[in-house]
């Protein structure tokens, strides 16, 4: 496992190989420049810190309690997106003194729904997902005394009670992508291609955006590798598992020995008919290494549940940030699991010398020398 990557280090270590020598020789193992720099400055410093950023939150508020109403249009109980933002609802009520309702609704109904929570008067409508967008920004204009927020959107700038957050999601997946390619190299854990597969929800920004983290992080460490990809689509594209199962199998037809996934409940049928399928897996979101420990190689965490947490608490302390904010690694919005624990299963059979080598991209991505396009190949 890994023989190459560790008789570099070896020789490095023992003297054999010069930092140039030792650079050299990983290109030409298939690593493009920047992975062979994070591949040295593992052999080096062989001590990178794996973990992820953080972002800070409040103290329990006192004072009178507010009313936050969250409305989505997929449904709770997907154990993911969803369930991860009303975590951060449940949080933010608790922690910061509100009053919380969920509403699921259904498509056409989006307006409606906005408007009949505005008529009790809230203090904030959060609407989760893209569709919302153009739904929110007339509810902010007919009602400019009640803050709304659209989470994973984009809503215009200039209206003072609307602001809107998406994520650069490249950033987690070039790095699960990273290290695909590595392990797509030497064949660990039963993988035997050169392949990675995605399986996609739908065609839309967010969507394309994850696609291309995918392929820049798997040619980044495998540039030899080759990248497909399928789409659910379809009228439930974030809540059909079979669908999903079904595509993942197709790209295992053709090749594919890891499949990354996003698309809410969907992503499940990737992640649960992996070991049947015969592939490894990349999870999205949460940590689902822990729910699949046998298949799932890495998880992007999307952290979902601290966005809402601080939408919550710039309301609540006067502090609101109209417009729109596009955040990623760098401001702590979503990372890479700690894929090399010991509660990861198959990540714990790693040389330390992979963990660091995606720990030091981690870093670049970090100090934003390495920047990852948004835009996938198609």
């Amino acid at each position: 496992m890994f023989e190459k990557w560790i008789n570099l280090e070896k020789q490095f270590n023992e003297g054999a190989l010069s930092r140039r020598q030792l650079l050299a020789k990983a290109m030409k193992l298939g690593m493009s420049t920047a992975a062979a720099y994070a591949f040295v400055g593992a052999v080096e410093n062989p001590s990178s810190p794996l973990s992820s950023a953080g972002i800070g939150s409040a103290e329990a508020a006192d004072g009178k309690k507010l009313d936050c109403v969250m409305i989505t249009i997929q449904r709770a109980g997907d154990l993911g997106p969803v369930d991860a933002m009303i975590r951060g609802l449940n949080r933010g009520a608790e922690e910061l003194n509100y009053n919380v309702r969920v509403v699921e609704a259904l498509q056409g109904e989006y307006q409606g729904a906005l408007e009949a929570s505005a008529a009790e008067k809230p203090d904030l409508i959060l609407g989760l997902f893209p569709p919302m967008a153009d739904p929110l920004e007339r509810a902010a204009r007919q009602f400019p005394d009640i803050h709304f927020a659209n989470l994973v959107g984009i809503v215009p700038d200039g209206v003072p009670n609307l602001k809107s957050v998406w994520h650069a999601g490249q950033d987690g997946t070039f790095l699960s992508g990273a290290l695909a390619g590595m392990v797509s190299t030497e064949k660990l854990v039963g993988v035997e291609s050169d392949t990675l597969g995605v399986v996609l929800a739908v065609e839309n920004g967010e969507q394309h955006g994850y696609l291309a983290g995918y392929q820049q992080g798997f040619k980044t460490t495998n540039k030899n590798g080759k990248i497909i990809h399928n789409v659910i689509g379809g009228n439930s594209p974030f809540e059909d598992p079979v669908k999903a199962a079904q595509l993942a199998g197709v790209l295992k037809e053709r090749g594919a020995g890891i499949i990354g996934t996003s698309g809410g409940k969907s992503q499940h049928g990737v992640l649960g008919a992996a070991a049947r399928g015969g592939y490894i897996a990349l999870g999205m979101d949460n940590d689902q290494c822990l729910q699949y420990p046998d298949t799932c190689l890495a998880s992007v965490l999307v952290f979902l549940d601290r966005w809402v947490y601080d939408v919550m608490n710039e309301v609540r302390t006067s502090s609101f940030k109209p417009g729109h904010h596009y955040v990623g690694l760098p401001d702590g919005a979503l990372d890479i699991c700690p894929f090399n624990d010991a509660d990861h299963k198959l990540g714990s059979t790693l040389p330390k010398v992979v963990v660091d080598t995606i720990a030091n991209l981690r870093s670049q991505v970090l100090s934003r020398a390495i920047k990852v396009s948004g835009t996938p190949e198609l």
